[in-house]
């Protein structure tokens, strides 16, 4: 195993958190999208005068959102967490 620098080992973890962050988002949109299609038809066939549906589908899309804007700046967070550990490193 060759040696590598500091900084090839930074950008490995850095990519590998972002596809790790990706994949989670993508489960969780995968699985919201099958609870809307289980639930907007329950609502369709049971309840047609009231759209409570709707409400699933608000709050678990603000939800995916906010899943959403995290992986958007997890590449900061990892940056940052990565020079506290150097810091803290470097003083021991």
């Amino acid at each position: 195993m060759s040696a590598i620098t500091l900084e090839q080992y930074e950008k490995a973890e850095r990519e590998l958190s972002l596809r790790e962050a990706l994949s989670g988002l993508r489960v969780h949109a995968a699985v919201i999208l099958l609870v809307w299609a289980v639930l907007i038809p329950i609502n369709i066939i049971l309840a047609p005068q009231f759209p409570w549906s709707v409400f699933v589908v608000a709050g678990t899309a603000i939800g995916l959102f906010f899943h959403w804007f995290g992986y958007r700046h997890a590449g900061k967070d990892i940056r940052r967490r990565q020079q506290r550990i150097e810091q803290r490193a470097a003083t021991r």
